[in-house]
This record gives structure tokens, C-alpha cells and sequence, in this order.
């Protein structure tokens, strides 16, 4: 229905029917438009209260007159009050004096506990007062608690099921003492309790159970005044082992980061759960975990703890938690308050005659501080003792001056912080501070032919001050001494030519700069000038195992290839490739690299298996044993696999007259029989025996300071079984950490998230839910930020549910009243988000 305008945010909706469930919805206007609908839950059109039961703020005492009148009729009582560890008593004012054995006393105040004696009056006067009596506490009227909110199956084994569910919403006005457990075996309508004593946890274990049966279960909770409601679970739950993959435990004493002074000790910890139960390896990204580590394991937990810590114990510490289910990972960041590391690529910038330029770069580990300076030393090479050279160095380079000319130095450089100075590192070479240049480093033989000999080297270490010029290169014939400058290279190589073939040669190289030559650099060893034969080789080490897999396909067998728009064949001096673009199934087989020269030919043979989705099933599908309620489906496995075994059939159905497909239901049974069925037989049944496929990627809408509404669509698998509900997830952007997001599932593809802060950016993921489990997480939303919009808007109203909940010490039985109106919320207990998504 609509009404034309409706200006206050109340509106009675007449002409309802009474005993229909209705459910209603209101959107905000503004000169912008209409904004998005607010939906009520389904509420039923009866009256929501019971009738007053008796008040709560009176006591009705009674007694019995005394055994002695003092000989004179007993004329009325005298009755007093007081409260409880109180002195003094007061007199219960009444209208008329109190004839009867009987009295009701009113106006007390609520939950407080009062004491009470009486006097007989006659004509002789006031009596000696009765026994005080025991503490009464004026309290507002007892009643059943409300079932619990939900009843869901989170665990299973093959003898067993265990439940767990939410406490009742209302408790009846008195404590719950605990709760009783039935079950009901397959569709059989008698339940049978299961638990002796009252279960006063919030969950429970059901033993002794038959293998792959289907059992129902019901809650109920118990308080002083009797068994309340009941609640069922959802659809049966088969008695079966679950398999579930790795997940941590979060509470409020984890800490992901842990700062540790040098010596001290620190423990890493979490709590997790899986089945089968995950085993935990612990991993140190920057290497191997120290000596001092020890890692205690037990079920459901993993510690690691570090003893006598230095700054090679800090880094990131991952616990890795796998199972055949699925795997996961939690990263530590441990920090060790300690000195520096060592320096790193210590190198001279400059050498000169009587000075050197150091330069190096900051230590990996900081130990935990900023670094405020380094310390370099010096010392001679013929000595032990070590010198500082010039103050303290706040930058990463240092010269160093008043050098002997002539003598080799050593050098090292150390880091300091607040906590001391560190390890230092020391160059394994002296240097000599002098004009000329380093010798040339790692003089190497590149190639040779019949007259030719292919050098090469390197650098030197230093330039002596200027430029280096050109490299001298020399060589002298095995067996003498004599050696010849055979050219100069201004280049880090060089080939010298007009060798005798047969002979062996020694060469060495010198650098020069403006002040002279360096100390030669020589090869180790002589060299024999002649041709090399080479068998010929590939190398295939980049090919695992020499099969390639991939998503796409190559096609060769005894074709040549040769270059083309997808084909493209490349060949260097030493190296040859071949790509395809465009795979297809086709394009794989046998690939056949052959090398030939002089001295001979070798062909490698390479097999690439191309996998992609398989063709479809060989027809024609045969149908056979039908009946009014079944029959049997036959088709012939695929022509092409794709590569990789069939996992899987998916059959659905769809009725004369409609364009929609529909998996069929568990009622309406189908046998699928084909040549290689997955249990090994030519004959499976098609049932609800694994969780459902993951939801699709969540969409985040109507984004406020506080809230966030997600959407989503359903698995396109279910498992064989309804979906029953969905469970989400959030995170903040840059934590690591999934944090369960609502309390009971959520039965629509649709939530609203509250309680935000303001100003962060979080994430969300779905998991879906049947009677074999939960499924993987979606993907992950796209990050969305806290905030209000910005500009001008209208939001939706927010629906109010009212009840006369007023308590007057004249009448308080109208609590009996709200009791009944909370019940009733109960059995209606679905989520204002739930029912936005169902009536959209």
C-alpha cells in the first residue's frame, strides 16, 4: 500500500487482517528525490500483550493469633516493617486496623528486601511482638525465558555433533540456570533428551551418534520458574568428520609487533584450529631461526620462544598453520633493542698519495635506534692495534689524511647508537695510499682459437687520484722471463692475436692514470693457444623436469617452425628460444631442439601438455529407469579431458515450457551414470555431501561515518545443499587480521556493518554456510572508507518498534506484558538488513 504524504515519522496503518503477517517499508523524500527503502520485520497483526497478572510491589503476609488472649478478646494487630540489615521498625499504615489473621502491604520499593512482625492489641493493651520474619524480596513477577536466538552445528564427527547458540534476548526476569538439549533421529517425530544435567555452557557435544545419519536438534533454556522455548537448527546435520582449514583465534593479549631489550627474552604465540588439526612451522624471513629459539607445539596452540635476544633475533618471525584442508599464515615483527650491525659494501671512493676516501652504506639492523654517527679506524698492515681516524662521522663517507706513503692500512668502520657501538666491518685487503692506480681485479680467459687468446678483467679497486688512462696488457712464453707489451685497451678486454698454435702463453695486466703504472694483475696459470671442440649443449634447467604445463597450448610434432604472427623463434650466440602466442590445446606435443657443428649433432626433446576446459560430454545423453519420481541419466565421458583428469559432472534440468536450468533438488532424485565416475563405479548418486563454492566479491554501498551495506550473490555452487546462512568477515586495510563480523548468520545476500570508525578503511569477505560446512572466503571488497558523503542528501528513516514499557509502582504488572512482546521478537528474531534484502 502508499499514502499520499506522511510528514511526522509515525503512521497508523489501518484495515490490517487480523492473524496476516505483513511487513512494511519507508523511504525519505527531499527535493533530491527518494531515498533508498528502511524495511520492517514481518510482524503478525494480534494484539502483542497478555492480559496484568498481579502486582509487584505488594507482600500478603499471614499468621496466626497467639495462643493466650490475656483473657480479653483480641481486638486488631499492629503490623511493622523494616528493610533488611536496618534497625528500627515502622508501622504498616492501613485505612482500617487489622482484624484479620491476613494482610497486604504495599507501596515497597522494587527488588528490595524487607522483614516484618506483628503485635496483638486487646483492651490491656499492645502485646509482645512475634518472631521477625524471614527477608522477602519485593520483585516483579517470574516468567519462562524466550528461546535461544539460534541453534547452529559448528563441528562434526563421525560419532558426533556439536552445537552452539546464542543466550535468550529476554531471561523471564530471573537468572537462567541452563539449558536442555533434544534430538530427533532422521524424520522421526519424537525427541529424546540428550543431556542428563542442565548444559550451562552455550554449547555442547552430542555423542554415541550412527555414522552419516541426519539427526535434529532443539534448545531450550531453563530459569527458576521452568523450561522455556525451544529452538531447532536450521535443517538436519549429518553425523560426519568436517574438514576445516587452518584459523587463528584472536583475543585481546595478541600482539603482532613485540619490542625486547638485548638479553631479554620474548614469546611469540596463537591459537588456532582446523581439521584435521594444522601442523605449525615457524620461518624467520631474514634466515634460519637462532640457537636460542625453542617452538612448543601443542593441539591448538604454537609458541615460539626466544631466548637471550641479540639484533640478529630481530625481523618478521611467520607461523605457517597447514592442513589437507587449506593453509594460513601470521607474521610477527620482533625489534631488539641492541648496537648496530656491521656496515655494509665498505669500498675506497678516492685513493691519493698520503690520503683515502672510505665509503659505505648503513648496517642491515639498526638494533632498534637510529644511528647517530660511525667510528672508522685505521691500522698498518705489520700491527695489531687499531687507530681512530679523525671524530666522530655522522655521514656515510670519511677521508682520511696523514697517511704514510708506501705503507699498506687496513680500515674499518663500526655504527653507533644509543645502546653502544657495533660490530664493525673490516676491508680483507690493505690498501697503499699512493698516486698510482689498483691493480686490475680478476684477469680472465674468455675465449681462444688456432693464433688468438680473449682476456678480460675488472676494475681496480681504486684510480690513485685521477682518471685511469688505458690497461697495458703483456705476455711471456712458458718457460722464459722475458715479457712483452703486446697493446693497450681502453676497454676491460682485449684479444691478442699472432700466437703460435700448440704453445702456452702467461698474461698480465697493468692500469694506468696521469702518475704511473699499478701493480700487474696475472692469470694464474698458462694458457694453451688452440681451438676448443665442444660436444654441443642446452641448457634446460629453467624447464622443471622438462615438461611445461600450461593454460594454453603449442602445436609442433613433425612440423618445423618457423617465425609467424604466433610463432616467434629467437637465436643468439648461446641461447635459443621459441614462444607461441595464443596457445590452443593443439599446440601441444613433442618440441625437438636440434644443435649441430663440427663436431657433431645433439636433438633435446621437450614435452608440453597445454590443459584448458574440456570439451563436452559424448552424446547422446540417454535416459533411462523412470519413474514418477526419479530417473537415470547416462552419457560418455569427454573426447578431450583438457589435459587433466575430469573432476566433476554438473547436471541440471529445467522444465517443459521454461528457459531457466535448476540443479535438482534431493527430493527429486537423479543417477547420473558415466564410464569414469569419481567414486569408481559407473553409478553416483547426486547428494549434499561438501560445502558450498565461495559467494561472489561484496560490494560496499551506502557508506556513512559508522556503517557500510554490503551485497553480494550466491555461490554458484552450493554443494548438493541450500545455502543456509552467510558469515562475514572485516578488516581494517593495513592489518593482516579477519575479524568475525556478526553474531548470528546472516540469511539474505545482503548485511548492514555498524559500530565503524570514522576516518578507516576496511574490508569485508563472505563465507556461505550449508549442512556440510562452510565454504572458502569471497574475494576480498574493494577498500572503503569511513565517511560521511559529501553534500546534500536524505537518508532513510529509521523504524522504530515501541511497546508501553512504563513500570508504576501502582500497577507493575504490565512487565508481564513486555515480557510477552520480547517473546514474541524472539520468535521473529531476523535483522532489519535481512529483510531489506528479501523484500528487494
Amino acid at each position: 500500500m502508499a499514502c499520499s504524504r506522511v510528514e511526522g515519522t509515525q503512521f497508523k496503518v489501518p484495515n490490517l487482517v487480523k492473524g496476516v503477517q505483513y511487513q512494511f517499508r519507508v523511504c525519505a523524500e527531499n527535493r533530491y528525490g527518494v531515498s533508498e527503502p528502511l524495511v520492517s520485520q514481518m510482524v503478525i497483526a494480534k494484539h502483542q500483550f497478555r492480559p496484568p497478572g498481579p502486582p509487584a510491589e505488594s507482600i500478603t503476609l499471614a499468621w496466626t493469633p497467639p495462643t493466650s488472649d490475656g483473657g480479653s478478646p483480641i481486638l486488631h494487630y499492629i503490623l511493622e516493617k523494616r528493610e533488611k540489615k536496618t534497625v528500627r521498625f515502622y508501622r504498616v499504615l492501613s485505612k482500617k486496623p487489622i482484624a484479620e489473621c491476613a494482610h497486604t502491604v504495599s507501596h515497597l520499593t522494587e527488588d528490595v528486601e524487607y522483614e516484618f512482625r506483628v503485635n496483638a492489641v486487646n483492651d490491656a493493651g499492645i502485646g509482645s511482638p512475634s518472631n521477625i520474619s524471614l527477608p522477602i524480596k519485593a520483585a516483579g513477577p517470574k516468567d519462562i525465558p524466550c528461546a535461544p536466538s539460534v541453534v547452529c552445528v559448528y563441528d562434526s564427527t563421525n560419532t558426533s555433533i556439536s552445537l552452539e547458540w546464542s543466550k535468550p534476548a529476554d531471561d523471564g526476569g530471573s537468572d537462567i540456570l541452563g539449558y536442555i538439549v533434544e534430538m530427533a533421529k532422521g524424520d522421526e517425530p519424537d525427541w529424546s533428551r540428550v543431556n542428563g544435567e542442565l548444559v550451562t555452557q552455550t554449547q555442547y557435544a552430542v555423542t554415541g551418534l550412527d555414522t552419516g545419519v541426519e539427526y535434529k536438534f532443539r534448545v531450550a533454556a531453563v530459569n527458576q520458574v521452568g523450561r522455556g522455548e525451544d529452538m531447532a537448527t536450521l535443517e538436519p546435520a549429518r553425523a560426519i568428520d568436517r574438514l576445516a582449514p587452518p584459523q587463528v583465534d584472536i583475543d585481546a593479549a595478541f600482539k603482532q609487533t613485540h619490542i625486547v631489550k638485548a638479553g631479554g627474552s620474548v614469546k611469540l604465540g596463537v591459537q588456532f584450529r582446523g581439521k584435521p588439526v594444522p601442523v605449525a612451522t615457524w620461518l624467520k624471513e631474514e634466515g634460519a631461526l637462532g640457537v636460542m629459539s625453542e617452538v612448543t607445539t601443542a593441539e591448538g596452540s604454537s609458541t615460539l620462544h626466544l631466548e637471550n635476544c641479540s639484533r640478529s633475533d630481530s625481523g618478521k618471525y611467520t607461523v605457517n598453520l597447514e592442513n589437507s584442508s587449506g593453509s594460513k599464515a601470521v607474521t610477527f615483527t620482533v625489534r631488539v633493542m641492541d648496537t648496530p650491525g656491521a656496515p655494509q659494501a665498505l669500498a675506497f671512493q678516492e685513493v691519493s698519495r698520503g690520503s683515502v676516501t672510505l665509503a659505505w652504506q648503513p648496517p642491515l639492523n639498526d638494533g632498534g635506534a637510529r644511528i647517530h654517527h660511525y667510528v672508522v679506524e685505521r691500522r698498518e698492515a705489520t700491527r695489531r692495534t687499531w687507530q681512530q681516524s679523525g671524530g666522530k662521522c655522522t655521514q656515510n663517507v670519511m677521508k682520511i689524511q696523514d697517511l704514510l706513503e708506501g705503507v699498506p692500512y687496513f680500515f674499518r668502520v663500526s655504527a653507533e647508537n644509543q645502546h653502544g657501538v657495533g660490530e664493525p666491518l673490516e676491508m680483507t685487503e690493505p690498501v697503499i695510499a699512493t698516486a698510482e692506480p689498483a691493480p686490475p681485479k680478476r684477469l680472465d680467459i674468455v675465449d681462444t682459437t688456432d693464433s688468438s687468446v680473449s682476456l678480460s678483467w675488472l676494475k681496480p679497486e681504486h684510480d690513485g687520484g685521477s682518471r685511469v688512462q688505458c690497461y697495458v696488457i703483456e705476455t711471456r712464453l712458458k718457460g722464459t722471463d722475458k715479457w712483452f707489451v703486446v697493446g693497450t685497451a681502453k676497454n676491460l678486454s682485449y684479444v691478442v692475436e699472432k700466437l703460435n698454435k700448440g704453445d702456452e702463453y702467461h698474461f698480465r695486466v697493468k692500469a694506468r692514470n696521469e702518475s704511473g703504472l699499478s701493480r700487474p694483475r696475472e692469470t694464474p696459470a698458462p694458457v694453451l693457444v688452440r681451438e676448443p671442440h665442444i660436444e654441443p649443449a642446452a641448457d634446460l634447467s629453467e624447464i622443471s623436469n622438462q615438461l611445461i604445463t600450461c593454460r594454453s597450448a603449442w602445436r609442433l610434432e613433425e612440423m618445423r617452425l618457423k617465425n609467424s604472427e604466433r610463432v616467434s623463434v629467437k637465436v643468439t650466440k648461446d641461447r635459443t628460444s621459441i614462444s607461441v602466442k595464443d596457445a590452443m590445446r593443439g599446440d601441444g606435443g613433442k618440441y625437438y631442439l636440434t644443435l649441430e657443428n663440427v663436431a657433431g649433432t645433439k636433438t633435446f626433446t621437450i614435452d608440453v601438455n597445454v590443459t584448458g576446459r574440456p570439451n563436452p560430454p559424448l552424446g547422446p545423453v540417454e535416459i533411462s529407469n523412470i519413474t514418477s519420481q526419479s530417473c537415470v541419466v547416462n552419457w560418455d565421458a569427454p573426447e578431450d579431458d583438457g589435459g587433466t583428469d575430469i573432476t566433476n559432472y554438473i547436471v541440471e534440468k529445467r522444465e517443459s515450457g521454461s528457459s531457466a536450468w535448476h540443479k535438482p533438488t534431493e527430493s527429486e532424485t537423479i543417477v547420473a551414470e558415466h564410464p569414469y565416475s569419481m567414486n569408481g563405479s559407473r553409478t553416483s548418486r547426486l547428494t549434499a555431501t561438501a560445502p558450498p563454492g565461495p559467494p561472489t566479491r561484496p560490494s560496499v554501498l551506502n557508506i556513512s561515518a559508522n556503517t557500510m551495506t554490503l551485497k553480494w550473490e550466491e555461490p554458484y555452487h552450493d554443494g548438493g545443499s541450500e545455502v543456509t546462512g552467510y558469515w562475514i568477515e572485516k578488516k581494517e586495510r593495513n592489518n593482516i587480521l579477519w575479524v568475525r563480523e556478526n553474531k548470528i548468520p546472516c540469511f539474505e545476500c545482503f548485511y548492514k556493518a555498524e559500530d565503524l570508525v570514522e576516518g578507516l578503511e576496511y574490508q569485508f569477505r563472505v563465507y556461505a554456510m550449508n549442512s556440510a560446512g562452510l565454504s572458502k572466503a569471497s574475494e576480498a571488497s574493494k577498500g572503503a572508507v569511513a565517511q560521511n558523503p559529501v553534500g546534500e542528501y536524505c537518508s532513510p528513516p529509521q523504524m522504530l518498534i515501541t511497546s508501553d514499557l512504563r513500570l508504576t509502582r501502582v500497577n507493575v504488572s504490565i512487565f508481564r506484558r513486555a515480557k510477552q512482546a520480547r517473546s514474541d521478537k524472539c520468535n521473529q528474531d531476523h535483522s532489519v538488513a535481512q529483510m531489506a534484502a528479501a523484500a528487494e
